[in-house]
């Protein structure tokens, strides 16, 4: 979890000009992953942070990236 820690929103991955476009879509996708597996946890009963409007950001972040390769 390369982003753990060191970005408080997907905004923050899209603004760092010390990664490439594909270090960027790379983290983001890991990120999404990652909040949609503890999102399935917490649907099972397992705690986890549940908040979709993250997973939402991430997912615009990801388009952003996706439709303009010199998106920041």
């Amino acid at each position: 979890m390369a982003y753990h820690g060191k970005y408080d929103s997907p905004a923050d991955v899209l603004r760092d000009e010390s990664l490439s476009h594909r270090e960027k879509i790379a983290m983001l996708e890991s990120w999404r992953d990652d909040k949609e597996a503890y999102m399935r946890a917490s649907e099972e009963g397992m705690q986890g942070d549940d908040r979709s409007d993250l997973l939402q950001l991430i997912e615009k972040a990801l388009s952003t990236l996706q439709e303009n390769p010199a998106a920041q």
